[in-house]
């Protein structure tokens, strides 16, 4: 009975343990998954901590229930600190001229609240746009921005700020990602900001397309830390510096906690385009016709959720074979270039954007040669809902393709990296129904550490395997490129690639097309983009059909006479089947004008010549910013050229180029500011613009995707809770069964 008795204490104490290890267990991330909770990581990307970092943009003023009088939408922060919430209505204007697009974002501000308010906006452009003018609309009064250093610009905005005057001070957080201040501005007033740039339209197999972002996704940040100050509400990181910049506001899952923001957008297309080929496949459009150009506008007004996409082809027969376009003279004047024309020193620099398709792929000479292919995942917590639905069934679709004289290997990561095999796999039916049993059980949750993953791609053993047996080693990544350390992933990809080729496949309603281009680029690989999971089986096809052999290696371009001219992009990335060679140049009046582009077509030498002067445009006026593009291609060229050892002088050399040129940079940034104070005494205070979570994220509250296993972790929670509430109840159900037997031994009669 001792013995028994003993046991039972013993089994009590040991059910008590567990039952306390699983409350402790489980009580942390129930918290997390309450959508109120001041820890709630909903927006499904980013490690521990990022609630705060979507709320660190700026700090703003006290403001709490008691200074609200009329109806006004506020964002509660997690630290409790209320912001009022700024509406924004955004307004885009293109008109393409074959190659070149100037567009015109207007961000339409308005204060629906009894307070002045200095607002913020974090929003997103092309990662190429040449971002080079910036006008504030006060009514009819227009004020032109001008272009300074970085922090002198942001001086001059927050003076104005303190005098209370209007301002308004745009800058670059990366080069497809920028923000817009505005201050000042008064009540039930509204406020334009009119920011334009130029861009290079994209050509491929007789297709143009462009494409206009809508919205910025959070970012993964790696390696970050939260500062335990009063506000607790600031997040650093040590890998990426300016982590706080880079990471929105998000609007709540209920409709009405803060206002929509909504986009038009209206497209000038000009002449000679076939409108029967005009689409965009993932808005609603109308088509109209103006002077002869082909005018296409959104059916309606749209979310801020998801890029636009626009795609068109000519009328049969207006193909080109080679384009050129050219521009003498700067689009923006500075004062050097005034006082050297009073002077009467002629401007004699040129600016040329040229275009030649390479030549078409002689397949009967080119033989299929074995390929290596790495086929690496992203299954992080960004990835969850439709686009790991589009990755699983891009990867699968790729797996179709491959020939059993392939090697295959799969990578998926997420906070952590796991491969299918250490080393690739033969192509066999047995490895590839392994590999599709792998891919079925991918899920999406944790942070996006992208360096884990290519480190495992770029492996010298999977190296020492492409030298032996001469295949073509090109590795696929699918991802959203949700990450905020781009340019210590750039310098991974630069140092690794080894003979290696990069595609880059971009998933999701809203990817980060700066990372996944620009590892395209250091690649020499190409970026496709996937919008919804329809596309994937024609995208992917494509895809693996055009990179089997590139058309053209080791390109180069020259003048007629021997010289190089200042051209860009530099080195430029192999070729495949019906991509352009498309350059942007800088000439003087005194440099030869005839091109010559050479290149290597399989184990042949290739070769075309050009003149600068063939196909000019009809209208010189249409080639308005070409110097914009040059300047753009050569800032990017040396922003990706910094080593640690460089970097003062890089920027100093960026920062030259973009106020030569008026460009918005990392170091650079546009202010424009009224000279008249507003007439208002009312109460100042800082607002904010929340913006959409991209269309197919998983929403806030729905379960923490961090940069831990957190799934996991409740899973076994919920397991050990489980388990110890069958134990306490069987307990008590013992416990009833000793209380019943004592009590019939106290009742039973006495002999």
């Amino acid at each position: 009975m001792t013995t028994g008795k003993r046991v039972r204490e013993v089994s009590e104490a040991v059910a008590t343990l567990v039952i306390a290890v699983a409350i402790c267990w489980c009580l942390p991330f129930v918290v997390l998954a309450s959508p109120n909770s001041p820890g709630a990581i909903g927006v499904g990307t980013v490690s521990t901590g990022m609630t705060s970092m979507l709320d660190g943009l700026q700090q703003p003023s006290m403001f709490d229930y008691q200074d609200v009088t009329q109806g006004i939408l506020v964002y509660h922060k997690p630290n409790g600190v209320l912001v009022p919430s700024l509406p924004l209505d955004t307004q885009v204007s293109m008109h393409v001229s074959g190659l070149s697009n100037r567009v015109s974002v207007k961000q339409v501000f308005h204060n629906n609240s009894e307070f002045v308010l200095n607002g913020q906006y974090l929003f997103p452009l092309p990662n190429e746009a040449a971002v080079d003018s910036l006008r504030l609309h006060i009514g009819q009064r227009i004020i032109e921005g001008q272009i300074h250093p970085r922090a002198e610009a942001k001086q001059r905005f927050e003076q104005a700020k303190a005098e209370g005057k209007r301002a308004s001070l745009v800058s670059q957080e990366r080069p497809n990602m920028f923000t817009t201040e505005v201050a000042n501005l008064a009540p039930d007033e509204q406020l334009v900001v009119e920011i334009s740039y130029q861009e290079a339209i994209k050509y491929e197999d007789g297709l143009f397309s462009l494409r206009f972002p809508l919205v910025v996704a959070p970012r993964y940040i790696p390696g970050n830390t939260a500062d335990n100050g009063a506000n607790n509400d600031r997040v650093t990181s040590a890998q990426v510096f300016d982590a706080e910049r880079i990471v929105a506001p998000i609007r709540g899952t209920d409709e009405g906690d803060s206002p929509e923001l909504k986009v038009d957008i209206w497209v000038e297309l000009g002449e000679g385009v076939d409108t029967r080929a005009v689409e965009s496949p993932y808005h609603q459009i109308k088509l109209s016709e103006k002077r002869g150009s082909t005018m296409v506008s959104l059916a309606n007004s749209v979310p801020a959720n998801r890029d636009f996409v626009l795609q068109w082809r000519l009328k049969q027969g207006n193909s080109p074979l080679a384009w050129v376009f050219n521009q003498r003279g700067k689009t923006h004047q500075n004062e050097s270039d005034v006082l050297s024309q009073e002077a009467g020193n002629a401007i004699d620099d040129s600016y040329s954007l040229v275009m030649v398709l390479p030549p078409k792929a002689d397949k009967h000479s080119q033989m299929r040669l074995p390929r290596e292919l790495i086929l690496v995942i992203d299954t992080s917590g960004s990835m969850a809902g439709d686009p790991i639905v589009q990755a699983k069934n891009a990867l699968l679709y790729a797996l179709n393709g491959l020939t059993a004289q392939d090697s295959f290997n799969i990578i998926e990561f997420n906070s952590q990296m796991s491969q299918l095999s250490p080393a690739s796999l033969p192509v066999t039916s047995s490895n590839l129904s392994r590999a599709r049993q792998f891919v079925n059980r991918l899920q999406a949750d944790g942070g996006t550490e992208m360096a884990l993953a290519l480190n495992a791609a770029f492996a010298a053993n999977y190296q020492n395997v492409t030298q032996e047996t001469q295949s073509l080693r090109q590795v696929i990544f699918m991802t959203d490129g949700s990450v905020g350390n781009e340019q210590a992933l750039f310098d991974l990809i630069r140092y690794q690639i080894g003979d290696s080729r990069l595609f880059t496949v971009g998933i999701g309603s809203a990817p980060n097309s700066h990372f996944m281009q620009r590892a395209a680029e250091l690649g020499r690989g190409t970026f496709t983009y996937i919008g919804k999971v329809e596309e994937v089986d024609e995208k992917i096809s494509e895809l693996l059909n055009k990179i089997q052999y590139p058309v053209l290696t080791d390109i180069h371009v020259r003048f007629d006479d021997g010289n190089i001219p200042d051209y860009w992009p530099s080195p430029i990335p192999d070729l495949y089947q019906g991509e352009p060679v498309l350059v942007s140049l800088k000439r003087s009046e005194r440099e030869s004008k005839g091109l010559v582009i050479t290149g290597r077509q399989g184990h042949k030498n290739w070769q075309q010549s050009l003149s600068l002067m063939d196909n000019l445009a009809a209208i010189p006026e249409q080639n308005v910013g070409l110097d914009l593009l040059w300047a753009r291609k050569q800032i990017a060229a040396l922003e990706l050229s910094k080593n640690g050892a460089n970097d003062e002088r890089v920027k100093q050399q960026i920062t030259a180029l973009s106020l030569n040129y008026h460009l918005v940079s990392a170091y650079t940034s546009l202010v424009a500011v009224d000279l008249t104070p507003i007439e208002s005494n009312a109460m100042g205070r800082d607002a904010v613009v929340r913006q959409h979570l991209p269309l197919g994220w998983q929403p806030l509250g729905i379960l923490p995707q961090t940069a831990t296993a957190s799934r996991l972790d409740i899973l076994l929670g919920a397991i050990s809770l489980f388990i110890a509430m069958l134990l306490a109840a069987s307990i008590l159900k013992q416990r009833r069964v000793e209380r019943a037997n004592l009590l019939a031994l106290n009742t039973e009669p006495q002999v």
